[in-house]
């Protein structure tokens, strides 16, 4: 799929307000929150999302797509060292609401980043026509 601008990806959005750059962002924080802050106990992160603003995450504007992305790789790494160092899949972390496994993040991230690239395969195809993962056109 051909690369889109900032200005391309940035000119759709859903009625409540989600787009392409703010799907990314919050991507980052639940990966984060999940592996780093729940899973791993890690303390001192930072979240885009505040007890006053709990939605500002899906919000980048004027962030570039090449930032966010990079960004993104970067927890993501990082949240793969939670999982290779846990003792197995069945590791588990617990608070107020109780225990879960490694295994039932990780199948929750997948859920939720899969639920998210949806959302992201519509707004493309809303923002410049680029669909799927089919050859280009001129191919």
């Amino acid at each position: 799929m051909q690369e889109a601008s900032d200005e391309t990806l940035a000119s759709v959005r859903m009625p409540s307000g989600l787009t392409l750059h703010g799907i990314v962002r919050h991507l980052e924080n639940v990966e984060r929150s999940w592996f780093r802050e729940f899973f791993a106990g890690q303390t001192g992160l930072r979240f885009d999302w505040t007890d006053e603003d709990p939605d500002a995450d899906m919000r980048a504007e004027g962030v570039p797509m090449a930032e966010l992305l990079a960004a993104y790789a970067s927890e993501t790494a990082l949240c793969d060292e939670v999982i290779a160092a846990a003792p197995s899949l069945d590791a588990t972390a617990s608070d107020a609401d109780g225990s879960w496994t490694l295994r039932w993040v990780i199948v929750h991230m997948i859920e939720e980043t899969g639920r998210h690239l949806g959302h992201i395969d519509l707004l493309r195809e809303q923002a410049d026509g680029a669909v799927g993962e089919g050859p280009p056109a001129d191919a």
